[in-house]
């Protein structure tokens, strides 16, 4: 499983997850940091899911 947080560009601002995850719901929460622990503005981002044949995009917005 890997889950990355992508900004309006489509550049790569975080990855949440990447590895072996059991079946089952999981919960995951997105600080509003980047990968150097930055916090990141406010706006539209993007997250990108890919779970074997799997993957899919959808919009969230960061308001602070």
């Amino acid at each position: 499983v890997s889950i990355e947080v992508l900004n309006i560009r489509g550049q790569k601002v975080k990855t949440l997850v990447s590895g072996f995850m059991d079946q089952g719901n999981h919960e995951i929460v997105w600080n509003g940091r980047d990968s150097n622990n930055r916090d990141v503005a406010s706006g539209i981002y993007f997250y990108r899911m890919v779970s074997g044949e799997y993957s899919e995009v959808k919009k969230m917005i960061l308001m602070k």
